[in-house]
């Protein structure tokens, strides 16, 4: 059991269940942005030492994910990541297509639907109960197949989708894979061999704030990628390059960057050294650990062990009234297509599992 909640003071006052929404506020992070609020309101805030810390949150997110610093971008969240991906691509011939889940969260769906716009087909996968299986990914994917995008964990229902036959079917295709890792980085080790590409929020699993997205592009596609919100971030020396007319756009993945906002960096470099000092490995024990104890309880998990996550979608007799029940129990908790959603993290414990045990029983 992770010893960690000294850090969350939040898990004293109740039962946190929706990480999968935002993550539980930690103390590092709360401390780090109350001292920087009080800096900017005396006139002493260092828009210098917010940056620094941006590119430290770059490093840290980066050795997370096992990748180089140099292929790394700090976006707008998960939406940025995704819609900077969708812009490179050219206007499409010969029928090319994209292919997506057709429930995905819209941050992962919206930028590939409107590649219709510029001619590409969109081919949306189905779901079965929640599951997404590969071969109904492969029932979609042909020779004219230019990308694959899905979420690592689905949102709505927790489904994780088989990440090694998906990175098959598009090497055997000559496709891009893209993950949006937003339920999965911070929870889940993710091996980014075989990956064109993938991006996640800051404000979930990583334990950050809301604003900022990680985005990783394999060096082998990412050297023709163009800034799609160019600006200073995007040249070479972003501290020095202010003024025109002359610039020159970094060669790192970095030329992707958004002008992210000063504060949210300070605090997210917080949430992810405290992953990186546990480890994901260590964090996803845990994780599995609640999820097999919720299910040894009576909760009945509608996914093999293959296709689970920390997230669990429990099909419950009335999930508003269960959720009311949690919320007069100081518990949080959300409903997703017609399901209560759970969300487990590293703050959560057995006697969290034993409190949803006893709503359900209720």
């Amino acid at each position: 059991m992770l010893d960690v909640r000294h850090l969350f003071p939040g898990s004293a006052d109740g039962v946190y269940l929706n990480t999968a929404s935002m993550a539980l506020g930690n103390e590092p992070a709360a401390n780090a942005l109350t001292r920087a609020v009080g800096e900017w309101v005396a006139g002493r805030f260092s828009w210098q030492d917010a940056e620094a810390a941006g590119e430290r949150a770059r490093e840290v997110a980066a050795r997370l994910l096992g990748v180089a610093t140099r292929d790394m971008a700090l976006t707008a969240g998960a939406s940025g990541g995704a819609a900077t991906i969708a812009a490179q691509l050219p206007d499409a011939v010969d029928g090319e297509n994209v292919v997506v889940p057709e429930r995905d969260f819209t941050s992962n769906f919206v930028p590939w639907a409107l590649l219709a716009d510029r001619g590409y087909e969109v081919r949306r996968v189905k779901d079965a109960g929640g599951v997404l299986s590969l071969d109904a990914f492969a029932g979609l994917v042909d020779n004219r197949t230019t990308v694959i995008a899905t979420s690592l964990v689905q949102s709505v229902s927790g489904f994780r989708v088989a990440v090694d036959g998906l990175k098959q079917l598009a090497a055997d295709h000559d496709a891009w894979l893209v993950f949006d890792a937003s339920q999965a980085f911070g929870a889940d080790p993710v091996d980014v061999d075989g990956i064109s590409a993938l991006f996640s929020c800051s404000h979930k699993w990583s334990l950050g704030t809301r604003g900022v997205g990680y985005l990783y592009v394999d060096p082998s596609i990412g050297a023709g990628f163009r800034p799609v919100l160019p600006g200073w971030k995007a040249l070479r020396d972003p501290l020095t390059s202010f003024y025109g007319p002359d610039f020159e756009l970094l060669s790192t993945t970095a030329r992707l960057d958004v002008s992210w906002p000063w504060f949210n960096p300070i605090a997210d470099l917080e949430g992810l050294r405290i992953l990186e000092s546990i480890g994901i490995d260590a964090i996803a024990a845990h994780n599995r650990m609640l999820v097999d104890a919720l299910e040894a309880g009576g909760a009945m998990i509608p996914f093999r062990a293959e296709g689970r996550s920390a997230i669990v979608s429990l099909d419950v007799r009335d999930p508003e009234r269960a959720l009311a029940q949690m919320d007069r129990r100081a518990m949080v908790a959300s409903l997703r297509g017609g399901r209560l959603r759970i969300s487990f993290h590293l703050y959560n414990t057995l006697d969290d599992v034993e409190a949803v045990l006893q709503v359900l029983d209720a």
